[in-house]
């Protein structure tokens, strides 16, 4: 035996754990808040909330004094450590499309990728903030390169940074929202023993968009935006059942969409109806998640995805993820990434996260914070 390596070992294992910068998510109704702690044995959950705005997010941000009172209470009542954060746009903020373009013998792929986004962006290029993610090239055309662009509007970005750093908040990084749940759906495969690293379509719902991000391996090869939202969701509950939004969103979130066959009570039976109503939405919905699938194969040499994860809004009804199990054949679950993490968390503090699907991304967020990974 090495004893060098031994020794490592052994230190390794009492080393004490660093603590990572805060995963932050400012989204459309909550402030969601993770950050882990990190040694040689993985990453660790050190404290996490969920807590709602007191004001729509627009307005939250224009106000310093009511920001930097919601985070510094939100900070101290959980337990998080400095103010060091990692943080993201609104996806309303962002664009992300896929850009393939030609390898250049002796040029650097960036600076060949400049130039093709300001020959498709023109001057608009000049008056935003521009980041990209390589793609995995086709083996039959090496000389071909394939990247996922984001393009934001360079007074969003900066007028996002000032409001954080107003609050007394240090901003570590800004990160792209489907890059950070590609980290963490990742992650969790890894966990899992019998994923085998496959290969994810990630359906983020959102208030008035929602996107499908497909995570191939480690790497986010796709992104796509699509009209299915829960916004129109409510608002075809309330024209269907006669109530109003509020009515429409509590029985959502409390009955679901999912009754057991044969069940009685008007649980279920709001349930069924619910499920009813919104069938035609979840049909489109699938109808898109084909045409991913479909592309996705194109691209793959005919691989498809292994598995499905919800979450975001809609993936907080109870039964979503078994409605679209019933229309799909792809597993499909609610992502809880608190499943593969080891947390000191007591089971109350937990609860309180619930419904789980909306603190994914600020956990992607915060995996970055701890472990550096791009």
């Amino acid at each position: 035996m090495n004893p060098l390596k031994s020794l490592q070992g052994t230190l390794s294992r009492w080393a004490p754990a660093v603590v990572g910068a805060i995963g932050l998510d400012l989204s459309t109704e909550r402030l969601n808040l993770v950050q882990f702690s990190g040694d040689a044995s993985g990453p660790t959950v050190h404290a996490a909330a969920s807590e709602p705005q007191p004001m729509p997010r627009e307005q939250l941000l224009a106000d310093p004094v009511a920001l930097k009172r919601l985070l510094g209470q939100a900070l101290d009542r959980h337990g998080f450590k400095g103010r060091r954060v990692v943080s993201c746009l609104h996806a309303a903020e962002l664009r992300i499309f896929p850009v393939s373009y030609g390898a250049v013998a002796g040029r650097d792929d960036a600076a060949v990728l400049a130039d093709d986004l300001r020959a498709r962006l023109g001057a608009e290029i000049d008056s935003s903030v521009v980041d990209y993610l390589p793609i995995r090239s086709d083996e039959g055309e090496p000389t071909r390169r394939d990247a996922l662009v984001a393009v934001a509007p360079r007074e969003r970005v900066l007028g996002y940074l000032g409001a954080l750093e107003r609050a007394g908040l240090e901003v570590c990084a800004l990160d792209i929202g489907p890059a950070a749940l590609a980290r963490l759906v990742a992650r969790v495969n890894e966990a899992d023993a019998q994923a085998q690293h496959p290969n994810t379509l990630v359906i983020n719902f959102g208030r008035r968009h929602s996107h499908l991000s497909v995570v191939w391996g480690r790497r986010l090869v796709l992104d796509r935006e699509i009209e299915f939202a829960e916004q129109p969701l409510l608002e075809r509950v309330t024209r269907a059942l006669g109530v109003d939004d509020a009515t429409a969103q509590r029985w959502l979130l409390d009955k679901g969409l999912h009754a057991e066959p044969g069940g009685a009570g008007e649980d279920a039976e709001i349930a069924r109806t619910l499920v009813e109503v919104l069938r035609p939405d979840f049909t489109a919905l699938v109808a898109e998640v084909n045409k991913t699938l479909i592309y996705t194969a194109s691209r793959s040499r005919g691989r498809s995805v292994d598995r499905i994860y919800l979450l975001g809004s809609a993936g907080r009804y109870p039964g979503v993820d078994r409605l679209m199990q019933q229309m799909l054949s792809i597993p499909v679950e609610v992502l809880d990434p608190f499943r593969t993490f080891r947390s000191p968390l007591a089971t109350a503090e937990l609860d309180r996260l619930k419904p789980i699907a909306g603190i994914a991304l600020a956990c992607g967020l915060a995996l970055r914070g701890a472990t550096g990974d791009a």
